[in-house]
């Protein structure tokens, strides 16, 4: 159901899209629509954002490493932070990535890899106040590889540490309480490791820890 109603929706939202588009093309557009054509545009790129993530939780899991794949710890880790750079920008965060060279080769999917590492840095940004930081470290652990994404926003309430993993449950006003599951899930079927640790320094920030296989 959740992907029959991603596919039904984005399709025409990327339509309208398109039409906002051409019309911003035009010379004779008054400034006053242009700027309100813009809003909806960006409207309408929160949604598409949502709708996705919607479908990605829609997907059936993997199990039992049924899918062989590897990736490049480092080169993933790099193309997340290049994605997400922009949007840390915007909202006045810092955004420091260092993964330890050596070409680690993960014994997951980059696909998998960015996925998890995209909603942990989202998460962590969305998490943080203007003038904050997020820190996204990697390096190797023994057979696996540990990617640690850190902020120094303000915590994880007690109350609700046991339900921050579960689908839709969110504290965001816009938010669909999914990123963090589907990095649950995408954790555990490639046998990896997902633990976290909240209000860790003056009672402030949040560290997510997952710890993936190594490719043997």
């Amino acid at each position: 159901m959740a992907a029959s109603i991603s596919h039904n929706l984005n399709n025409p939202l990327g339509s309208i899209k398109t039409i906002l588009q051409v019309q911003l093309e035009s010379a004779e557009l008054p400034e006053s629509i242009r700027g309100e054509t813009k809003m909806v545009l960006e409207e309408i790129g929160r949604l598409s954002s949502k709708l996705n993530q919607l479908l990605q939780f829609s997907r059936p899991a993997i199990r039992g490493g049924v899918v062989a794949a590897t990736c490049d710890a480092r080169v993933v880790a790099e193309e997340v932070s290049g994605v997400l750079r922009h949007e840390a920008e915007r909202r006045g965060v810092e955004l420091q990535v260092k993964t330890e060279s050596g070409g680690a080769k993960i014994a997951a999917s980059a696909e998998a890899v960015s996925e998890i590492l995209s909603n942990l840095v989202v998460n962590a940004l969305e998490a943080t106040s203007r003038g904050g930081r997020v820190k996204v470290s990697g390096s190797a652990n023994g057979d696996g590889f540990l990617f640690v994404v850190e902020d120094d926003g303000p915590g994880v309430p007690e109350s609700m540490r046991e339900k921050i993993l579960q689908p839709f449950f969110t504290t965001k006003t816009q938010g669909t309480g999914l990123g963090l599951a589907i990095v649950a899930r995408r954790v555990a079927e490639f046998g990896g490791e997902l633990d976290w640790e909240s209000l860790m320094k003056d009672g402030r920030g949040t560290r997510f820890r997952v710890n993936l296989p190594m490719q043997s």
